[in-house]
């Protein structure tokens, strides 16, 4: 028999489990939720991807507009100024798709609700229906007139560059397919054109929308700018994950936001960095339906100091992690930063009492982990699993995604119990097992290991 102490060290050390680095905080020093009115309020939707029926007037029979009426009624209460959407609102390019998202909007907000702000992505450009409706395809496809059917849906004018100003902060777009290849060039040279009309440099922010995020061709005549802030879609990642904040990849210009989707199906993707091993696909192979529901939307509030984002899931509800808080104004360190970011987000725990509750069933290892939630600065993202047998050189590792880290806090299924299975021929010869998990941020910070050893024939201790 060994006390619990020894048994956690030696039992870490055989499973392989690296030192817990320390000293990370979760907020800016000294920082508080601000009492004070904010000077702007915008929601973010994204890749909603709407389809309509083949009766060419209602929602397709798969989908449901919960999820987009869900995030105007939390943009309502908000008080939203403006709403942005970054593009794929219509899925197959027809007309209908993107009437659907304003209909609900008014139904929500009434006639007068707040601008809408609204940047062309590359489903908007298809033409579905040329094909199957010959003869009528060229009065359905918004990519015949989109102009017209722009103006005529969203209430603004269509324009190669979008600008809006809403409470003295401006928004600038691109549409998909303006420029080709060096996608935003036009938009950059609009905005150094006007910065000195529009009062853009200095430490006020500003705002930059586009479907696919732009790059170097645009960012670069944009590095007198470090006060713009990007906002982009199209790659359907999770607002879950701490590097869907973009600052190294924008060549350290400025922050860039890739936000989530909201769509009906289909996942919102995770990253594996950080992780020991690639954890298992995210789409069932005999069902095809994905693992995370992909229905989030973002409120952005903006301070004189600060600009809060609001991480939301739209279907249940909750959000889905701490706010992400970014101090404006001139600072020495960089705030976006992945080294910063890493500083700021601490590490996921257990609960101090927290078991692993493992057991065999026939020919699968059967391993139930308690949520990592004893650090609320901190939300898990993924755990890896380690189990050593007889051989402590001979390990089996495995990584999984924290079960809910789609799911709003609060609203986690099965009290936020991530179900790991493992083939018994696979684990390491031995009748005793040695069973450890440790939790992750979506940044790979990590938290201490939870440690349990089973008796193949017997019962589990941690």
């Amino acid at each position: 028999m060994v006390d619990r102490r020894e048994f956690l060290k030696s039992s870490m050390a055989a499973l392989g489990f690296l030192a817990l680095p320390g000293g990370l905080f979760a907020a800016p020093k000294g920082w508080k939720p601000p009492r004070k009115k904010p000077n702007l309020v915008f929601g973010v939707l994204s890749d909603t991807h709407l389809m309509v029926e083949w009766d060419r007037k209602s929602v397709y029979r798969t989908m449901t507009l919960d999820y987009i009426r869900n995030a105007f009624k939390l943009f309502k209460e908000s008080g939203i100024d403006a709403f942005v959407h970054l593009g794929d609102a219509s899925h197959r390019g027809d007309i209908r798709e993107w009437e659907f998202h304003r209909e609900t909007y008014d139904e929500v907000f009434g006639k007068n609700g707040p601008p809408m702000i609204v940047v062309v992505g590359n489903h908007e450009l298809f033409q579905f229906d040329k094909k199957r409706f010959p003869d009528e395809w060229e009065t359905r496809m918004l990519s015949v007139d989109l102009a017209r059917h722009y103006e005529n849906v969203w209430g603004e004018p269509y324009t190669e560059v979008l600008h809006k100003e809403v409470n003295g902060y401006h928004f600038f777009g691109n549409h998909w397919g303006v420029d080709d290849e060096h996608a935003g060039v036009k938009m950059a040279q609009y905005i150094n054109e006007h910065a000195e009309e529009f009062a853009l440099k200095g430490e006020k922010p500003f705002f930059i929308l586009s479907h696919k995020m732009t790059y170097l061709p645009c960012n670069a005549k944009l590095k007198a700018f470090p006060n713009a802030i990007g906002f982009c879609g199209h790659w359907h990642t999770s607002l879950a994950n701490w590097q869907n904040i973009y600052y190294e990849r924008n060549y350290k210009l400025f922050p860039y936001i890739n936000c989530g989707a909201c769509r009906y199906d289909g996942e919102n993707g995770l990253s594996h960095d950080g992780l020991m091993e690639k954890p298992d696909p995210l789409r069932d192979e005999e069902t095809h339906k994905f693992e995370y529901p992909s229905r989030q939307a973002m409120v952005v509030r903006v301070y004189d100091d600060m600009v809060v984002f609001e991480r939301h899931e739209v279907d249940k509800g909750g959000k889905l992690g701490p706010d992400w808080v970014f101090p404006v104004g001139e600072f020495e360190t960089k705030p976006y930063s992945r080294e910063t970011l890493e500083a700021k987000i601490g590490s996921p725990k257990f609960r101090s009492m927290a078991k692993l509750e493992v057991k065999r069933q026939g020919d699968v290892l059967h391993i139930a982990i308690p949520m990592a939630d004893g650090n609320p600065k901190s939300r898990v993202f993924a755990y890896d699993v380690a189990v050593t047998g007889k051989d402590p050189d001979k390990r089996y590792f495995k990584s999984v995604y924290f079960a809910a880290v789609g799911s709003g806090i609060g609203h986690e299924e099965d009290g936020g119990v991530t179900h790991v299975d493992i083939p018994v021929s696979e684990l390491p010869q031995g009748e005793r097992l040695t069973i450890g998990v440790r939790p992750l941020s979506s940044l790979g910070t990590k938290g201490k290991v939870v440690v349990s050893r089973f008796v193949m024939g017997g019962k589990c201790r941690s």
